[in-house]
């Protein structure tokens, strides 16, 4: 619990008794009077007391005065340091982030977030408490994936964390069940990061296959097993592994130093869109020009970059690169005689 400074003037109880007050009373504010009543029943000196110390423990408050009473009015828009009452900015944005986890394939953090969510209702007002209970009735997040999770996806989360929380990075021995495969492919991997990849909706961890020395990606959910090893992490391929982290596109990587990718793309809505919101490809840029616009970005990797590219129709055209523009192609003709 964080310490309260009385400096001999105000105790402590009293501190926080005016702090919550404050809180509940929200943009109301409060009157010298009523915080003097709120706070014990003690003399406007006590009162004005209270505040003056508590904005020396970093607190800040706005006045206004009351149109018919003409009193001056107190409202606390930042509490003092040692403030320890969650903001209700703050539990939306725990709100929102739980959501948001939970539509990028991520259902294991998204139950954690959530928790913790739970805990801060602990340091809420009853007035905040009320807004939020009305509020998150009313946020909604879609569009996504919902991933299925259980016990073991916790347990292997778990493991992970635990790999990347030693002072050196441990080597992990994991089962991994490849898609339409039925049997486990034991892997040795040197783990550098977990990414979380909104295009495929999933979780993945990247590293370095211990024995083959390449640069893989799996999809966190496909592993059935993992233990630590008694092994430092030493990577061989180290700037490999950055390319593939910094460069990858729905969830495929490519340890290859990126490309240049470069698109038409029509469609006022479209456009907008991207003005407004634009992917967070590496090096992405949009210049409009008419009806029509140019995108430019990096990336080295063309597996998700082609799922993207297929979802924005006919209103894209592939520029360059001619590789990436002949497998855009071909997936349209594969797509186009299924509808023959």
């Amino acid at each position: 619990m964080a310490i309260v400074e009385t400096k001999n003037l105000v105790d402590s109880e009293r501190q926080r008794k005016a702090v919550l007050v404050f809180r509940e009373a929200g943009d109301k504010g409060l009157t010298r009077a009523k915080l003097a009543e709120l706070i014990g029943h003690v003399g406007l000196r006590t009162s004005d007391r209270t505040r003056e110390v508590l904005q020396d423990q970093g607190a800040r408050f706005e006045e206004k005065i009351l149109p018919r009473t003409r009193e001056k009015v107190f409202v606390m828009v930042k509490g003092p340091k040692w403030d320890e009452t969650i903001s209700r900015e703050t539990r939306l944005a725990l709100r929102v982030a739980a959501l948001a986890l939970g539509q990028g394939g991520n259902a294991i953090l998204q139950k954690q977030l959530e928790t913790l969510e739970q805990i801060t209702g602990n340091s809420l007002t009853d007035r905040d408490r009320k807004f939020h209970d009305r509020l998150r009735r009313n946020i909604r997040v879609k569009g996504g994936v919902v991933e299925k999770s259980g016990d073991l996806q916790v347990t292997i989360l778990e493991t992970v964390f635990k790999a990347f929380s030693e002072e050196i990075p441990r080597q992990m021995e994991l089962d991994y069940r490849r898609p339409g495969s039925t049997s486990l492919r034991k892997i040795i991997l040197s783990p550098y990061c977990l990414t979380q990849d909104l295009l495929s909706g999933g979780t993945y961890l990247l590293g370095e296959d211990a024995e083959k020395h390449r640069v893989m990606q799996l999809r966190l959910s496909r592993i059935q097993s993992a233990k630590i090893l008694n092994r430092p992490v030493i990577f061989l391929k180290q700037p490999e592994l950055e390319l593939a982290a910094e460069y990858q596109i729905g969830g495929w990587v490519n340890p290859d130093k990126p490309f240049d990718v470069r698109l038409k793309l029509e469609g006022d809505a479209w456009i907008q869109a991207m003005e407004e919101a634009p992917p967070d490809f590496p090096g992405f840029q949009i210049k409009p020009s008419g009806s029509t616009a140019i995108v430019t970005f990096k990336a080295n990797a063309v597996e998700g970059l082609i799922r993207w590219i297929l979802q924005l129709g006919h209103f894209a055209e592939v520029l360059e690169p001619d590789d990436l523009r002949m497998k855009v192609k071909a997936s349209v003709e594969k797509m186009a005689k299924l509808y023959q």
